[in-house]
């Protein structure tokens, strides 16, 4: 006895689903802040604290470079932390080879202003373009308050320069090169790049890069090492406070809108 065959089935086809890594198609689109800031009010707790934890950072940071200025105010041609900028100086210049210096070179042509000031136009113009304001402000926020940090402590202590392989001009700490690399790449990771996992992956590769500018200035002798260590403080701590600091006035905001009654 012959079984008559099953019925066919209907082809459905399934969505495929979206691999790890899958992005929208147009990624230059304008991003509308709206969403953004009608989301800002829902923030996990999780998401909280880490605001919260990246903010006492920063403050740390701050901290930091505010102790290495005090003592530097106390006596700038004999500070308390002098040993150690002599040691490192000392060890700089027993393992000074001219392939390091050439690196050390390009590093400081990197952190000078005709290399910063165009990446920070850069990044200006396209948050513009994609409307980001609150990521605007911080960046900007970060960059002005480092550079105005820099020229008054400059004054203030008037600390004398080590002896140096290059030219130099102005007084020695904090180092404008090291505020300047650390301040651009710490507000570009904040800027940019989502809170998770590759945005920290990036902050530690923005901290090697200021890292790497403050080795460059204490290898060509631009700098003492407390300097550079100060600098690296001011940048970073800017950049991250900046960017909190407008994130949780964003969160604010959107939660007063939320509680306001609404309008007729």
């Amino acid at each position: 006895m012959n079984t008559p065959p099953p019925p066919e089935l209907p082809h459905v086809e399934l969505p495929s689903r979206p691999r790890p890594g899958d992005e929208p198609a147009d990624r230059s689109a304008p991003i509308d802040e709206s969403e953004r800031f009608a989301d800002a009010a829902h923030d996990s707790p999780q998401l909280e604290r880490t605001r919260w934890h990246v903010a006492v950072l920063s403050l740390v940071l701050l901290a930091v470079a505010g102790a290495l200025t005090a003592v530097m105010l106390v006596d700038p041609v004999d500070p308390w932390v002098q040993p150690f900028d002599d040691w490192w100086l000392e060890v700089v210049e027993r393992h000074r080879y001219d392939p390091a210096v050439e690196v050390a070179k390009v590093l400081d042509l990197v952190g000078s202003p005709w290399v910063t000031l165009p990446v920070r136009a850069v990044a200006v113009a396209i948050l513009l373009l994609r409307r980001r304001w609150v990521q605007l402000s911080a960046f900007v926020t970060a960059v002005v308050l480092a550079e105005l940090a820099t020229g008054p402590v400059k004054a203030l202590v008037d600390r004398a320069r080590p002896p140096s392989i290059v030219d130099t001009s102005g007084a020695s700490f904090p180092s404008g090169h090291a505020i300047a690399a650390a301040v651009t790449a710490f507000a570009l990771v904040a800027a940019f790049l989502p809170r998770g996992r590759r945005r920290l992956r990036w902050a530690v590769a923005a901290t090697l890069f200021a890292g790497s500018m403050a080795w460059s200035r204490t290898y060509l002798g631009a700098h003492w090492a407390t300097d550079t260590i100060a600098g690296m403080c001011i940048g970073a701590g800017f950049a991250i406070l900046s960017e909190v600091a407008w994130e949780e006035g964003r969160r604010r905001a959107a939660l007063r809108a939320e509680r306001s009654p609404a309008q007729p």
